[in-house]
């Protein structure tokens, strides 16, 4: 996967209640070659540099700390709410959500050798 060097506008900056920031960037208009370097990158763990280009750069600061990668339980669960949701999100998130554990384990349970 190659990296991608691109002149970008910041163009939002949300804080996050674990401490984190959102960001969004605008591009310049783009080819299909370039958005799908994009979209490859989509979700994945990435370093970056913004650097100004309208003045002299000073040394960068540098963020040490890692990013944090959702637990496979946490993912699970994050895609069966976008599945709740996409259903019509009948009644409460959190039966529907025990239903849909229970099920997962009722059939691992069934492939079990007694």
């Amino acid at each position: 996967m190659k990296a991608i060097l691109t002149p970008c506008i910041l163009t939002g900056i949300r804080s996050k209640a674990d401490g984190s920031l959102g960001l969004s960037f605008s591009t310049p208009e783009l080819t299909s070659a370039e958005k799908t370097a994009w979209m490859d990158l989509h979700g994945k763990n990435a370093k970056m540099l913004l650097e100004p280009m309208d003045s002299e750069p000073e040394p960068p600061i540098e963020v040490k700390a890692e990013m944090e990668q959702k637990t496979c339980g946490q993912r699970l669960r994050a895609s069966l709410f976008v599945l709740w949701r996409q259903q019509g999100s009948a009644g409460d998130f959190e039966v529907a959500y025990k239903g849909y554990i229970e099920k997962v384990i009722s059939s691992v349970k069934a492939k079990l050798e007694p």
